[in-house]
């Protein structure tokens, strides 16, 4: 079940949809932007849920029924007080003066319809990505096979439910033809559909496209504001803390590293390969380029991941450097400053800077589809290198 108030952060965001499925005419096309792992998936599915719960849909007054009849409830009891036509505020219904009471409409999550998308087994909701390849290289595209196939579904009445929710994530990958193609539906829209586009960012998208969408943004989120939804979740202080600044912002990460500790281990392989690259010879930096450039191809998410870990550690190095003995202030790696405050020490600031710059540079280049071999031997020639290793590689 997904409640409003399992959202961390974003009310803003959470708070527009809810006002627009409140609206007799909701929008039919939906474009969310923001960063990874701040929650724009879940409110996708949640919006989901809310088209299709048995609660807020009755087989007459169809999607938003009972929203109508609990707003005209509201507008009743206001306009004994406001003296207003109770029956032209119905339609203002969004902007309804008592926000908290308008705000508690939505999806029940207890109904069938919300317990089946909740576990991701509902016929009429679905979502696309990127196709997986049976071998070699992955895809790097949202094929327009895809999205006739797409075209072909919503083309057909709802199988169980009252409105086919596609969820399109991430849609920052659709092909150009892809997009060309997913124009018409998206002009002629069919009447029980809706569709979700997540994207990190919505300039990836054709004009023609962004504009049929109801354009919903989200940020990252305060790392105060994690903390506090991890402890009101039972997270011990301690950890919730670690966890709120390990995340950077995104809601989603910390509630995974929370549900998978094996994830926590992968992160100190990730901050101990981080540290071991600044002594290793230049040809072992290079044999890594390979195998991570290999892997890249099998697995972006994990390269990706790993790039991340890297680039918290040095930075948390560069912030240790500059910030002396307030060395916690603004650190992710909150539980290892000990470690952080010898390489501190150990390297030169600017050498530092340099490869942090490449470490972004380089993840760019890979989500920009630059041969990954390429983008790693250009990031790994850049390591921070200890004086002795720098003389032992001739520089």
């Amino acid at each position: 079940m997904i409640r409003v108030d399992a959202f961390i952060g974003n009310a803003r965001a959470v708070a527009t949809v809810q006002r627009a499925l409140a609206s007799p005419s909701a929008p039919h096309a939906w474009l969310f932007v923001g960063p990874e792992g701040v929650g724009k998936a879940a409110l996708a599915r949640w919006l989901a849920q809310a088209v299709n719960c048995q609660a807020i849909v009755d087989p007459v007054g169809g999607v938003g029924a009972q929203h109508r009849q609990q707003i005209t409830a509201l507008n009743d009891e206001s306009s004994k007080t406001m003296g207003a036509d109770t029956e032209e505020m119905t339609d203002a219904a969004p902007l309804h003066p008592d926000a908290e009471r308008a705000a508690a409409i939505g999806p029940c999550g207890e109904c069938a319809q919300c317990n089946r998308i909740a576990r991701g087994i509902h016929a009429d909701v679905s979502t696309v990505s990127v196709a997986a390849a049976e071998e070699g290289p992955q895809h790097k595209e949202i094929s327009v096979d895809q999205i006739r196939e797409v075209q072909r579904a919503v083309a057909l009445a709802p199988f169980e439910g009252r409105t086919r929710a596609v969820i399109i994530d991430p849609a920052d990958k659709l092909s150009e033809e892809a997009q060309n193609a997913f124009l018409k539906t998206l002009e002629e829209p069919p009447p029980s559909a809706v569709f979700v586009l997540i994207a990190t960012r919505g300039d990836a998208l054709l004009p023609t496209v962004r504009s049929r969408c109801a354009l919903i943004e989200f940020g990252l989120v305060s790392t105060a504001e994690i903390e506090e939804a991890l402890r009101g979740r039972g997270i011990e202080e301690e950890r919730a803390r670690l966890l709120a600044r390990l995340s950077n912002g995104r809601p989603e990460w910390a509630l995974a590293m929370v549900d998978d500790a094996s994830r926590l281990e992968k992160r100190s392989e990730a901050l101990e390969q981080a540290r071991a690259l600044a002594s290793m010879p230049m040809g072992d930096l290079m044999d890594l380029g390979e195998r991570l450039a290999q892997q890249f191809r099998r697995d972006r998410e994990a390269v990706l991941e790993r790039l991340d870990g890297w680039l918290s550690w040095w930075r948390d190095v560069l912030l240790v450097s500059a910030s002396g003995e307030h060395a916690e202030d603004g650190v992710a790696n909150i539980d290892m400053v000990g470690a952080l405050s010898e390489d501190a020490g150990r390297y030169e600031r600017d050498g530092v800077v340099a490869f942090v710059r490449a470490l972004r540079e380089c993840r760019r280049r890979l989500e920009s589809n630059v041969q990954a071999r390429i983008a790693l031997d250009a990031l790994l020639v850049r390591a921070p290198r200890r004086a002795e290793v720098a003389m032992r590689d001739g520089k």
